[in-house]
């Protein structure tokens, strides 16, 4: 009884963990009004702000895994914690933004650490007929972390605990940093470090570089001034991406550890869900940022108010997420990704019909239910989206395919930022004063991108196994 409850309150610490990690990704979104005019922030340092935890935090996902292994789960899992709390306490104390993208940037390295060992600890912890439930709360604690950052970064601001405004964004991880790094220790299990993994540095250099690049580039398209500059950065990350593939699987083929093992490239269902989760994140977070700047910038909502805009889709995420991986997944397959994609497409459109076809400005009642039935989409796809790509990987791979999986999510994530994001910002730069009637054409043009995205992953999610499997060693 003693050793169940010590494992409960384990498993409450890691997924308490990743919770705090995508809060980090999408808190920041409601606080960014705020902080732009507090900091003087320039439009590439706020996004900057944004892009920079991502960017981070999916370059590094995977040596993050690979040091788990190597140095063992629980010690780097705690180093990952207290780095991302430090770091969390700098973005909290910034006085320049400048500093404050650097911070950022530290954190996100940090999270990247701490992160991966979560699932890595599920599967440790639980024999394979256990992990559904662990599982499902992995899953569904994601998606409403993705969806409750700007309520909770709403709270926050208006509470102004002690006079911290903004800064109560990133200080609230402190004391829960302190909390789950000392439940860490005392719950759970050392595992054992595997001396003679590798850690491919040049793999996760070429792979920097690359996203770093793309990531520029399209930050910069939708602005007419750079767009051969930014063309070109996107052409030579994309070739620098070529050469990291071709480097990981000369490294395989001598004997080597690369970051991306082809046990896992040339395993087809991984390689499907991976497809839909790098368009996946793309409208969720595109989502996020925009309908919080929107009714902050252009109806003069509170940060409160417009983290309570988008209440409806955290509460759906969640139901979404539990309902899609213990009942839907195992009833119909691959067909529960499909609808909740294009459920969550349909939801962004009920935002941009409520907010074309209001006859002066949208009321904060008519934005509401699109932003509930978005929500039962992203949680009818990132429970079953997650438990799909991992349930053919075999233990061996685990740690790799699932900081993988997440790195692709935050890359996707800063896709999202700079497509959905910059095309938000490009086109509500023109607007007169903040009522002027551009914002609701950049609000619905950007919300527009993130549906054809949707489409397009909902037309990818075809690759995924009809049926869904849980055996390991099943057939790809």
């Amino acid at each position: 009884m003693v050793a169940m409850r010590s494992r409960t309150i384990g498993l409450t610490a890691v997924l308490l963990a990743a919770f705090v990690d995508l809060l980090g990704v999408t808190i920041v979104t409601v606080a960014l009004p705020a902080i732009t005019t507090d900091l003087a922030a320039t439009p590439g340092q706020s996004q900057a702000i944004l892009s920079g935890y991502t960017l981070t935090f999916a370059v590094g996902l995977i040596t993050g895994a690979r040091l788990g292994k190597r140095l063992g789960l629980r010690r780097v899992f705690v180093i990952g914690m207290a780095g991302f709390t430090l770091a969390s306490l700098a973005c909290g104390l910034a006085d320049a933004a400048w500093f404050l993208v650097a911070a950022r940037i530290v954190q996100g390295a940090f999270a990247a650490v701490m992160v991966p060992q979560v699932l890595s600890f599920i599967q440790l912890m639980y024999a394979p007929e256990e992990r559904a439930k662990p599982m499902a709360a992995f899953s569904a604690l994601l998606g409403i972390a993705a969806a409750a950052g700007p309520i909770l970064g709403g709270v926050l601001i208006a509470l102004d605990v002690l006079g911290t405004g903004w800064r109560g964004v990133f200080l609230v991880n402190v004391p829960i940093g302190i909390v789950v790094a000392a439940l860490a220790v005392r719950t759970l299990p050392p595992a054992r470090p595997e001396g003679r993994i590798g850690l491919d540095l040049l793999g996760l250099a070429l792979s920097a570089s690359s996203m770093f690049l793309i990531l520029r580039g399209l930050a910069g398209l939708p602005s007419a001034g750079g767009a051969v500059i930014d063309l070109a950065a996107m052409l030579v990350g994309a070739a620098l991406f070529v050469v990291f593939l071709l480097q990981q699987r000369g490294r395989d083929r001598r004997g080597g550890q690369p970051l991306v093992p082809l046990a896992l490239q040339q395993r087809g269902t991984f390689r499907a869900a991976m497809g839909v989760q790098i368009l996946f994140f793309i409208p969720v977070m595109g989502f996020s940022l925009v309908i919080t700047q929107y009714v902050q910038e252009h109806l003069g909502y509170s940060a409160l108010l417009a983290g309570l805009v988008v209440l409806p889709w955290a509460v759906l995420t969640g139901v979404g997420a539990g309902v899609g991986t213990t009942v839907l997944l195992p009833l119909m397959g691959r067909a529960v990704v499909h609808v909740g994609l294009i459920v969550m497409g349909l939801g962004m459109g009920g935002v941009v019909a409520a907010v074309l076809l209001a006859a002066d400005q949208p009321s904060f009642w008519s934005l509401l239910p699109g932003s509930a039935i978005g929500g039962l989409g992203m949680g009818l796809v990132v429970g079953p989206l997650t438990e799909t790509a991992l349930s053919r990987v075999d233990l061996d791979h685990a740690s790799e395919a699932s900081g993988l999986f997440n790195s692709v999510g935050q890359l996707s994530a800063s896709f999202g930022f700079a497509t959905i994001g910059s095309t938000n910002f490009v086109l509500a730069a023109a607007a007169d004063g903040p009522s002027d009637p551009v914002y609701d054409t950049a609000t619905s043009t950007a919300l527009a991108i993130g549906i054809v995205v949707a489409v397009v992953a909902a037309l990818v999610a075809l690759c995924l196994p009809r049926h869904h499997i849980t055996k390991a060693n099943e057939p790809r």
